[in-house]
């Protein structure tokens, strides 16, 4: 699920890293590199970010160590 509340449905090992999921949610929804935009007086911060029960999943953990069903939601924002 993304902020807007879409859903992109994904297949992937459960062996694969979260960051290496994030990376084809990316590629999928066209988003850029994380960044921070400065120069601005808001300074916006474009990060992505996937969650699974209410915690947000580090990029160097495997899905297989996680515990997460097959089918489950992961949210994106």
């Amino acid at each position: 699920m993304f902020e807007d509340s879409s859903r992109l449905m994904m297949e992937f090992d459960d062996e694969q890293l979260v960051g290496e999921v994030k990376e084809k949610v990316r590629r999928a929804l066209w988003l850029g590199a994380d960044e921070a935009v400065a120069g601005s007086e808001s300074h916006q911060c474009k990060i992505l970010s996937l969650s699974y029960a209410g915690a947000i999943l580090n990029d160097a953990w495997r899905f297989a160590d996680l515990g997460i069903p097959s089918g489950a939601h992961v949210r994106s924002f």
